[in-house]
């Protein structure tokens, strides 16, 4: 069965068909049963239940594992040259804003157990790890530092 490739019309992602899943983009006809009892070759009309997009384009078996497994691998899909590519994915400045403010939080979170009453921490050391956490808490999410726990090497 083939496999077809197509743009989205709203938001330009690649998307795939495969005929086994999206109905046969065309169906076998003959002009009568005696031609088919024949051998003759079918007629190929357009299948009216296919799920497959009209402007969809085929794409080799290969293609189509080789562009997987680069997604797989974290690498996005595009269009480029009216072809789909895989390619370094650039997350948008939403998304690194979300990705940093996740490691902020999880730094937080491992560190919680500093201020605890009955952390095995000294008074002083305790206060190191509260100015750091309140550096992680006023850490600007459109940088790229990130400060340095205590007994941790900048």
């Amino acid at each position: 069965m083939a496999i077809f490739f197509d743009a989205h019309p709203q938001d330009g992602t690649v998307r795939f068909f495969h005929e086994s899943i999206d109905g046969p983009r065309e169906l076998p006809t003959w002009k009568s049963e005696a031609e088919r009892a024949a051998g003759k070759r079918p007629v190929m009309v357009p299948n009216p239940a296919t799920r497959i997009p009209a402007g969809a384009r085929l794409i080799s078996d290969e293609r189509f594992e080789h562009l997987m497994a680069a997604q797989a691998a974290g690498l996005q899909i595009i269009m480029s040259g009216g072809k789909p590519m895989a390619v370094n994915r650039q997350p948008d400045a939403e998304e690194r804003r979300a990705a940093r403010r996740r490691r902020r939080d999880q730094l937080l979170a491992a560190s919680d157990w500093t201020q605890l009453p009955d952390s095995p921490l000294d008074l002083g050391q305790q206060a190191l790890w509260r100015g750091y956490r309140q550096l992680l808490r006023d850490l600007d999410m459109d940088g790229d530092s990130w400060p340095s726990a205590p007994g941790e090497t900048a």
